[in-house]
């Protein structure tokens, strides 16, 4: 049997029997819809599953070879591409989820999740059970109902770093016959293979660390056989097709995963040590941190690093944390994260500015919390920009 391929191997030669030209770099084909040789092939590819050349909401050569790469990264069956992290997600759901169901999440999630599942809670009478500390199991097995068909988890979680027990919560799953589905868009498959761990479907931000330089906006979905192409129905239906241009673009982000979120998650390590030290700062939230309350599950479940996301508190509070973030030079101030800048935003006056305040004590963030994307640049570099805010936080007290 031959030796698996690396991951970065893979990222660049998996795929290719979706090209059918002699370029090195596949072309983007740029066409809504295929010319059919023959009568006959017009019946076969619209009975057959995601043809990669009839009609581009069907399938295209560009996303069946990304799909292929992430099908291998993630090691699963298949994998289907959205046109954003939002859309795989609601595909997710409107493939395994009807009216009166009941599904477990965990309370501190990422916003958009959140309100997608508010969503469903108000308009299908879905029920929902909402998990205080994903770490312990027995919460999540006291979750469970007979009409539960769904666990969703967050590892580590947006914007509070906290991590799940993916294996513990996979084991329960099969247990009781409930889909389990992991949203793996901080670790990518770089750290995490929730697949390996037992869980059906990996779900994940695409545009993210997978494309990895904030110029797409894609999703992901990746599981078995059988349950990617029940969502890629869904897709046929619903529309949230990845245009050929951005599944290039994700191709080739992917062609640089391994090292970019290595060198990120290289550097998240030490400035999360450094922060530790820093007087100004009363908590830093990272999992490869000994003192991280899900330190220990982390390092079973992750591989070669802890990610690239870190959450720091300062101790003065909303106008410091403002005042931090307007001085940075080298880090940007933005909401996304995962590309190869570092990005940091302070959530208290910007994501969350509206949030009612028992939602965000709920989901973890205080006046000085803030959410550090690292990225790939020099750690001297990012240290001196550190210190700027610092001095511009303790001039605002």
């Amino acid at each position: 049997m031959p030796r698996p391929w690396g991951p970065t191997t893979t990222a660049i030669h998996a795929g290719k029997r979706f090209n059918p030209t002699r370029a090195v770099t596949t072309p983007i084909f740029q066409t809504s819809v295929f010319q059919l040789l023959e009568n006959r092939e017009g019946a076969e590819f619209a009975a057959s599953i995601e043809p990669p050349a009839f009609y581009t909401r069907w399938g295209n050569p560009n996303t069946s070879e990304v799909e292929a790469v992430l099908a291998e990264l993630e090691g699963a069956e298949r994998a289907l591409v959205a046109a954003s992290g939002m859309g795989a997600f609601a595909l997710v759901f409107e493939a395994f989820l009807k009216a009166g169901d009941h599904l477990v999440a965990p309370a501190a999630i990422y916003l958009g999740t959140e309100q997608l599942i508010r969503r469903w809670e108000a308009e299908r009478g879905l029920k929902v059970t909402w998990i205080q500390d994903a770490l312990d199991l027995g919460e999540w097995a006291a979750a469970i109902r007979p009409e539960t068909r769904m666990l969703w988890v967050e590892t580590p979680s947006n914007p509070t770093l906290a991590i799940t027990d993916l294996a513990g919560v996979a084991a329960l799953g099969k247990r009781h016959g409930i889909r389990t589905v992991a949203d793996n868009t901080f670790p990518s498959p770089i750290h995490t293979k929730p697949l390996a761990l037992g869980i059906d479907l990996s779900v994940a931000s695409a545009t993210k660390y997978l494309a990895g330089h904030s110029d797409v906006v894609a999703g992901v979905i990746a599981g078995s056989e059988a349950d990617v192409v029940a969502c890629w129905q869904m897709t046929k239906v619903f529309g949230p097709t990845l245009d050929p241009m951005a599944a290039w673009l994700l191709h080739r982000g992917l062609k640089t995963l391994a090292l970019r979120v290595r060198r990120a998650s290289d550097n998240a390590q030490a400035l999360a040590q450094w922060l530790l030290w820093q007087p100004a700062v009363a908590r830093v939230d990272y999992p490869g941190l000994p003192g991280h309350r899900g330190h220990e599950v982390a390092a079973r479940q992750m591989v070669e690093g802890f990610g690239a996301m870190i959450g720091f508190e300062l101790r003065a509070g909303l106008l410091a944390g403002q005042r931090f973030c307007e001085a940075l030079e080298v880090v940007t101030r933005g909401v996304s994260l995962g590309g190869v800048e570092s990005l940091i935003q302070h959530p208290a006056s910007m994501s969350h500015l509206k949030t009612a305040p028992e939602v965000k004590a709920r989901l973890g963030i205080s006046d000085g919390l803030l959410r550090f994307s690292v990225g790939i640049e020099d750690q001297p570099d990012l240290i001196a920009d550190l210190e700027r805010g610092f001095q511009a936080a303790a001039e605002a007290r």
